[in-house]
């Protein structure tokens, strides 16, 4: 994956800018897309990087060769980006949004679904992988742990796709790591929501330090989830 590959980032809200600009700062070219133009150019100026151009979802999706949707699940929007994303990389980065219910145990149970599997139906013609799910907003600004590389999972069924991803995140401060097929994505649906109950009952949010101590703990725990070696 060259520093001139043209990568867009569909959203403009934490984790969309955070993407685009550790993407810029890698040498790519990010083409952030929104509803409103405007809010993603002002985004784009913000984020002081000459490789950031900020224009339309459709527009950037069309002139992209990997798109990243940073978005929260927008049926109508994934409807006008499938004519543009024909044999494309899709990279789904959402995690759910619904609260699962209050018996559900995530180290026992994975959800019935997750979003890049309902993102892959929708685009059949595109190579939807799944990437960042559990990766904090807050990282983008402060990706390295005590030196290291903060690990991303990447999932999905299309070797080539995600050749061409896992080469992507090694050009970042990230290290990709292969979780296996799209399905897997499900697993790491639960041990988001095994973290962000974490969080809320220790109070790791309110004591400023969530992101590096869940990090830490997604290092221990998803490895073995994922029947990867530690």
């Amino acid at each position: 994956m060259s520093g001139t590959s043209s990568i867009a980032v569909i959203g403009t809200g934490n984790m969309g800018r955070g993407l685009a600009r550790v993407l810029a700062a890698a040498g790519h070219t990010v083409l952030l897309g929104s509803r409103e133009p405007e809010r993603a150019q002002q985004l784009a100026t913000e984020l002081g990087a000459e490789r950031v151009r900020g224009m339309r979802n459709v527009e950037a999706a069309s002139r992209a060769s990997i798109v990243f949707l940073a978005y929260h699940s927008n049926d109508t929007l994934v409807e006008e980006l499938a004519p543009v994303t024909e044999g494309k990389v899709v990279v789904d980065i959402s995690t759910y949004h619904e609260e699962p219910p209050p018996d559900f145990n995530p180290l026992t149970q994975v959800p019935s679904g997750s979003p890049q599997e309902r993102t892959a139906s929708r685009l059949p013609r595109a190579h939807v992988l799944g990437a960042f799910q559990v990766t904090w907003a807050q990282l983008f600004s402060e990706p390295l742990l005590d030196g290291r590389k903060t690990p991303v999972f990447v999932v999905g069924d299309h070797a080539e796709a995600k050749a061409a991803l896992l080469a992507l995140i090694r050009t970042l401060p990230f290290e990709p790591v292969d979780a296996g097929g799209l399905r897997q994505a499900r697993v790491l649906a639960a041990m988001y929501f095994l973290v962000t109950r974490l969080a809320r009952q220790y109070g790791f949010r309110e004591h400023g330090h969530d992101w590096r101590t869940l990090s830490r703990s997604l290092n221990v725990l998803l490895p073995p989830a994922l029947g990867l070696r530690p």
